[in-house]
């Protein structure tokens, strides 16, 4: 039996490596970097060690291709971050509208922070990593992924409190 098999990871995460990758790249075109992912993962699987899970391992490889693409290529400061609504909008055309504007509002103030700030609320706010798996992401403690996560909301409070929208973060 097979100890660690990337075609089971990959069934059982790309959906979240691929909400990761969106949302850290802030485009829906990340198939190249999911699949880039998975074949670096491919690669070094005989690196994996068993202290982290496996998304969280395979979140990190995301992680660091992309920081390394977008260095590599000198374009970090001017990508433009945007996020689709189409999966938030409802029947509702009211709500839909409400519910694209929020979105559109929280998901400028997110894009605005600065990219420790940034990576934390999309790991731990947006796809729910615990405090430990955000901080084998990051290569950090949790105390110092708490105090960026509770910073960074506190900061995206503040922007869309400028905004005029008082929203619970």
């Amino acid at each position: 039996m097979e100890k660690h098999s990337i075609e089971n990871w990959f069934q059982d995460f790309e959906s979240d490596v691929t909400n990761f990758l969106v949302y850290f790249t802030g485009t829906v075109e990340v198939e190249d970097l999911v699949q880039d992912t998975f074949y670096i993962a491919l690669q070094k699987l005989s690196k994996y060690k068993e202290d982290s899970h496996p998304k969280t391992w395979l979140i990190a490889i995301a992680r660091n291709l992309v920081i390394d693409r977008y260095r590599r290529n000198q374009v970090w400061e001017r990508i433009k971050y945007y996020l689709t609504t189409e999966q938030s909008l409802k029947n509702d055309i009211e709500n839909s509208l409400i519910k694209s504007f929020e979105y559109s509002l929280l998901s400028k103030a997110i894009q605005q922070l600065s990219p420790p700030y940034k990576e934390v609320v999309i790991l731990r706010g947006i796809m729910e990593m615990s405090p430990k798996e955000v901080s084998t992401v990051l290569r950090c403690s949790q105390n110092k992924v708490n105090v960026i996560y509770h910073r960074a909301l506190k900061k995206i409070k503040v922007k869309l409190e400028a905004e005029g929208f008082h929203y619970e973060v």
